[in-house]
């Protein structure tokens, strides 16, 4: 906790600049900004690059709003270099409200610029987090974002993100990449274009609980490359397509999802499966005290066997 000298207190009318001109006075030293109440427009990324950092809000009424065009991310944690330089520790986000802004950018990408070869440009979402330890994410909502609500990446760990709300955004409410060793509680993530919750690439040996996700376009929760995991005390419920859905990437069998834990899920209402494990490779997944009720379809595997169904109802 920082000490009084190092807080900083920021009002609304100053904007997104002033939210970074507080972040700069923390310096190495590291320190508190503490946001008021009120609407903060922001032309450019808030970015917390340094360690030891506390950002502050008032509550739900203290909102970081993206500016028309902006075409950018609304709140960066860590290096913005698309390969980061340095790892940052030590953040807390708390009690704010992220507006994306979505039917005003243009661009889903960072200054209009995405992939190329083996550079991957930073996506115009509510919070991301990049190559970052020992981070804290409590109470905070990303809504209306031109690409994700939370994107952590880069190579994470030791995440604690808790009663996070994120609903009408681009793509997934939640999206994690390159993150380990990771707690997700409390989330509610609604009526996103694609996934509530998306783990595309090295997301392990991480817990998300006590979660609902509801209404989203495509899957509650959409699985590539992550193994080791454990999903508990979860409500899927009305997926576009299928309520959890475990694969590899395309054709490399090394990217499988495997050994992932669901206990006490109940996925409901699904226009696909409740769950579709696509690709043989997916070993593991270990069902328990799980309820499916009322999806199109219930239970679809690649083969036989690559589900544990330990305790599991389907209706």
């Amino acid at each position: 906790m920082a000490d009084e000298n190092r807080v900083f207190h920021v009002g609304p009318e100053e904007g997104g600049i002033g939210i970074n001109r507080a972040i700069a006075q923390c310096g190495k030293k590291g320190g508190e900004v503490v946001l008021k109440a009120g609407t903060y427009e922001c032309r450019a990324p808030v970015i917390i690059r340094d360690s030891g950092v506390t950002l502050r809000g008032a509550g739900p009424l203290t909102k970081l709003r993206l500016a028309a065009n902006a075409d950018c991310p609304v709140l960066i944690v860590g290096d913005a270099a698309n390969a980061p330089r340095r790892t940052v520790r030590s953040i807390c986000v708390a009690d704010l409200a992220i507006d994306g802004n979505r039917t005003r950018q243009k661009s889903e990408c960072w200054k209009g610029q995405c992939d190329t070869d083996s550079s991957t440009a930073i996506r115009c979402s509510g919070l991301v987090v990049r190559r970052a330890k020992d981070v804290l994410v409590l109470r905070v909502s990303a809504d209306n974002c031109r690409s994700g609500g939370l994107v952590t990446e880069k190579h994470c760990r030791r995440l604690a993100v808790r009663e996070f709300h994120s609903g009408h955004n681009e793509f997934d409410g939640l999206a994690c990449y390159e993150t380990e060793d990771s707690v997700f509680s409390g989330l509610y993530l609604h009526d996103n274009r694609s996934a509530g919750i998306s783990t595309d690439l090295n997301f392990d040996h991480s817990i998300i609980s006590d979660s609902r996700l509801v209404r989203n376009g495509t899957h509650g929760i959409f699985m590539r490359n992550s193994c080791d995991n454990r999903f508990q005390h979860i409500l899927i419920s009305g997926c576009g397509r299928d309520g959890l859905f475990i694969d590899q990437v395309d054709e490399a069998t090394r990217t499988n999802s495997s050994r992932n834990q669901f206990a006490g899920v109940t996925v409901t209402g699904s226009k696909g499966a409740a769950l579709r494990v696509n690709a043989a490779s997916c070993k593991g997944t270990v069902l328990t005290q799980c309820l499916f009720t009322g999806n199109k379809q219930g239970l679809l595997e690649a083969v036989p066997g690559l589900v544990d169904q330990q305790s599991l109802v389907v209706k």
